[in-house]
């Protein structure tokens, strides 16, 4: 899930001007050139996104949020219409399943459940260990002495509940921060704090014990340009993953979150394909988590914001999603009537963001359109 406490994806002022008349998906020197505008927007009776993921080995689904799953029926029609994977945007955090200590409430997480098997649809657990979206009182009682049991204890109780129902778990999440300066890169976290690196090892190893069927995956952010500190990422990323491999510890995924600014000049699409190609080479598989794509610092014309935003995720995925390691894209919500963003990154001139692949009214968009073509040209699996 995104942090409620990091700038993310700082917007480049310098990126503007360029954008003023037309979006583009920019990319680096050397890169792969310009890439064609989105097809059309669907047309009634075509095939939704999973479907036409599906046809290639893929999947393709979208965070869902409480509210929308009680009392938007016309949103989780489109869901359904389009996604063959939901994923919680908290109903699985842990101040959600517990909390009050020993106390756990699956209310939420369970009604996502049902909706998911009513509809044939699978499932991701997002997440179980995070630095945020904690209740109080486990950071109140954290400490190197109950670090372990709180942790290994949490995870046995949580993916026991939804052995052999869940699809993969992100067993940690954004766990990297090299500005810290901690071991491996890792972010100063309560967690690294009470019990050092090894938190990972835990965590994992308890995940494989409780639910050994789901894929067990760590989700991170700020991987996506060619900017000094998302570079520092990726080298980290890659260090942590050999070390914790050649430590035995049952990592099998990468989550790549895909937030992403359609307003920043640097998308590294060569770096990005490195970087996947590398996980792979560790027999890692890669999942796009959380894809959106912000717009704040582009101009207010919507159909050139539209562009802008299906231009630069068609750069991305054109990157990322050939690689064989890659398994399916998620989006971080399908319908602009409600994203992060707008409370997050407001628009200067305060119109709300266009970051999803269907607008207010859950018309297609051309980012829609972009990542149906993207599924389109995509190799089988």
């Amino acid at each position: 899930m995104v942090s409620t406490r990091r700038s993310l994806l700082a917007g480049s002022t310098s990126a503007l001007a360029a954008l003023a008349a037309r979006g583009a998906g920019a990319t680096t020197p050397g890169s792969s050139p310009p890439l064609p505008r989105p097809i059309p927007v669907a047309a009634p009776g075509q095939p939704g996104l999973n479907a036409r993921a599906a046809g290639k080995g893929l999947f393709f689904g979208s965070a869902v949020d409480d509210l929308q799953l009680q009392g938007d029926p016309a949103l989780m029609a489109r869901i359904v219409a389009d996604c063959g994977m939901v994923v919680g945007e908290s109903s699985f955090k842990w101040e959600a399943l517990q909390p009050q200590p020993g106390h756990f409430n699956y209310s939420r997480a369970d009604a996502l459940m049902r909706f998911a098997a009513k509809n044939r649809m699978r499932v991701r657990g997002h997440t179980l260990v995070w630095h945020e979206a904690n209740p109080p009182w486990l950071e109140a009682t954290l400490t190197p002495q109950s670090g372990e049991a709180l942790l290994t204890g949490y995870i046995a109780n949580v993916c026991g509940h939804f052995r052999g129902k869940i699809a993969h778990w992100d067993v940690a999440n954004e766990v990297l921060h090299p500005e810290d300066k901690q071991p491996l890169g890792l972010r100063a976290t309560p967690w690294l704090k009470a019990l050092g690196p090894r938190y990972l090892d835990l965590a994992f190893h308890a995940a494989a014990e409780a639910d050994p069927g789901a894929l067990r995956v760590l989700n991170e952010f700020g991987v996506d340009y060619a900017l000094p500190w998302q570079e520092k990422r990726r080298v980290a990323m890659l260090t942590l993953l050999q070390t914790l491999l050649m430590r035995g510890v049952p990592v099998q995924a990468v989550g790549l979150q895909a937030h992403l600014n359609a307003a920043e000049t640097t998308l590294d699409q060569r770096g990005l394909a490195r970087f996947v190609a590398d996980i792979a080479g560790m027999g890692l598989k890669v999942i796009v988590t959380e894809l959106d794509v912000r717009d704040d610092g582009l101009p207010a014309d919507i159909p050139s914001r539209d562009e802008a935003v299906a231009e630069h995720a068609r750069a991305w995925l054109d990157a990322v999603l050939p690689h064989p390691a890659v398994l399916g894209v998620l989006t971080w919500g399908l319908s602009d009537k409600r994203s992060w963003l707008n409370s997050k990154f407001p628009r200067p001139d305060g119109l709300p963001q266009r970051p999803l692949p269907l607008d207010a009214e859950l018309r297609p968009k051309p980012l829609w359109s972009t990542i149906a073509g993207a599924f389109d040209a995509a190799q089988a699996r």
